[in-house]
């Protein structure tokens, strides 16, 4: 009988604070474009990433990462300030090295937890990459990421597809990624902008 008092003890002071936050919840970003307007639900978290010490939130940009709202880690920027930008926000990289077989030359690449890859040639950042990994903790600031749909790719804005030896590509302004099918409810599971070596 003790055990179960124990079990419920916690429970039942859990019950004092107020109404539980689900825990899949949701929030709505509205994505405007080709004269339509379209609300996405986005997985609580998405593109506002940070450490359980505080630290600022990473967007996905076509040009680089945004890091709150007012930094910036843009391509071109030295490797150690962007590393270390990066490091405050998510912790140090869990893999840092060299790739010699990547198709626009060799680069360098630190990855982060969640799926985050960062490239840079001769000591500067020269893109990024997200595949699906942590399910898919980073977003554009409008919400963009892993698992967003092929409808709404279309409905944020014009997207090139084709079928590439990686699978099926698309492009919109300066982002790229995979879809896993051409279908309006194909999903993204793959996401870069810049200089990458995808097939790492």
């Amino acid at each position: 009988m003790m055990r179960y008092g124990l079990l419920l003890l916690p429970m039942l002071l859990a019950g004092c604070g107020g109404p539980e936050p689900e825990r899949n919840a949701t929030r709505s970003v509205v994505i405007t474009g080709n004269d339509n307007e379209l609300i996405v639900p986005v997985p609580r978290g998405a593109g506002q990433n940070s450490t359980e010490a505080g630290g600022a939130a990473v967007a996905l940009e076509p040009d680089g990462l945004g890091l709150g709202a007012t930094r910036r880690a843009t391509f071109g920027m030295p490797r150690a300030a962007v590393t270390d930008m990066l490091a405050k926000a998510l912790g140090s990289p869990i893999e840092e090295g060299d790739d010699q077989e990547c198709g626009t030359g060799a680069l360098s690449f630190a990855s982060f937890r969640g799926g985050l890859g960062l490239y840079f040639d001769a000591g500067k950042f020269v893109g990024w990459d997200l595949d699906g990994r942590d399910g898919g903790r980073f977003a554009t600031a409008t919400g963009l990421g892993i698992g967003t749909t092929r409808k709404q790719l279309d409905a944020a804005a014009p997207v090139t597809l084709e079928d590439s030896t990686l699978g099926i590509e698309f492009s919109m302004g300066g982002l790229s990624g995979l879809l896993s099918s051409r279908d309006p409810d194909g999903e993204i599971t793959n996401l870069w902008a810049g200089a990458t070596c995808i097939a790492r």
